[in-house]
């Protein structure tokens, strides 16, 4: 199989983190609308994810936080998102680089995002080895680097299938007989 030399692969996941980014900007202006709220997964180590020592020391490779009611003060920026949440009553303000998400998840409606960023790479980021220019499909799930340049697309499929509300009755209703 022939290399990729586009790099579709960090394509993608720039467009899914674009998605990431206009959710939370419509949070940000209007706030959580109806029953939705958000799921999500960072690497803690990642450069610029920001939080208190305390936090850090609990969570120091991986944290997942929801930002559902007790959240405040959320910023969303062409990079990054700050917000302050709860934890045990009181509130901490956490800086979270849109790259160094590893999930993004809105419950509500059955509707997740994964990347392929992996354990793996939080060793790379602690050495100051992780670069812009790495690319998901030359790392598989164990942070080694594949013996082929090959892709499975099957992880990178995704169906939207799943989210279209009237799938079925409009499937019955073009076949006009």
């Amino acid at each position: 199989m022939q290399q990729d030399l586009i790099g579709y692969d960090e394509i993608i996941e720039n467009s899914m983190r674009s998605v990431i980014y206009e959710t939370l900007k419509k949070v940000e202006k209007n706030g959580l609308p109806g029953k939705h709220y958000f799921i999500v997964t960072f690497l803690t180590p990642f450069p610029e994810v920001s939080l208190s020592k305390a936090l850090k020391e609990k969570y120091p490779e991986e944290m997942t936080i929801a930002i559902q009611y007790q959240f405040k003060n959320l910023v969303v920026e062409n990079n990054s998102f700050k917000v302050s949440l709860s934890f045990s009553g009181k509130y901490e303000r956490l800086v979270i680089p849109y790259k160094a998400i590893t999930s993004f998840a809105d419950p509500s409606i059955n509707f997740a995002l994964k990347f392929s960023m992996t354990y793996g790479d939080i060793e790379e980021l602690e050495n100051g080895n992780f670069g812009d220019e790495k690319q998901a499909s030359n790392i598989n799930g164990k942070g080694k680097k594949n013996k082929n340049s090959g892709v499975d697309l099957s992880a990178k499929v995704i169906s939207l299938d799943a989210f279209r509300k009237n799938k079925v009755e409009s499937d019955n209703t073009d076949n006009d007989d």
